[in-house]
């Protein structure tokens, strides 16, 4: 979809992403739930601990957008090894800019960023493909896991602590 290039802002273009990238799902594809946090948009399959996360960072100027895993650590880093285990297929799939990380020391995350100067409505369009694509490809396996039913859907995940790393490095002691 081509629309006239206009500036948006934050919350905006997490509504215009969501409106862009559900209308192109395919109709056999379950709508996912919704939570919206101001700036942030996550979508689920009935556990919110496993949701695909959109949220534009002004200030630094990216856009994040992910597969977040918000449980307890042991759950998390199963689903990290089921994505690990699925990698080539999955970055096939998705694309070289996609990277699995160990976001928080409990938290795990399949990820991509988009840099900005200004929101617009072509990157819009951009995260909103890129969004309807994660969809696609990664409701079998969140729909169909194991894991999925695992965590109860009312866990509390820890809170974020720190900044983010990359899958596999360890923090300094």
């Amino acid at each position: 979809m081509v629309t006239r290039e206009r500036v948006l802002k934050a919350r905006e273009f997490v509504f215009f992403c969501e409106e862009l990238a559900l209308a192109s799902l395919p109709p056999e594809l379950p709508r996912p739930e919704r939570k919206v946090m101001w700036t942030i948009l996550q979508l689920h399959y009935g556990n919110p601990a496993v949701h695909f996360e959109l949220q534009p960072h002004v200030g630094r100027g990216v856009v994040e957008l992910g597969l977040h895993m918000e449980g307890p650590v042991e759950w998390n880093d199963a689903w990290a090894a089921l994505l690990s285990g699925q990698a080539d297929e999955l970055a096939s799939a998705l694309g070289d800019e996609w990277e699995l990380e160990e976001w928080t020391a409990s938290w795990r995350r399949l990820h991509r960023t988009f840099r900005f100067e200004k929101l617009t409505s072509t990157l819009a369009e951009e995260v909103a493909g890129e969004l309807a694509r994660a969809l696609t490809t990664l409701h079998p396996l969140v729909a169909n896991s194991a894991l999925s039913a695992v965590l109860p859907p009312e866990s509390k995940a820890p809170a974020r602590t720190g900044k983010p790393r990359e899958w596999g490095k360890r923090r300094a002691k």
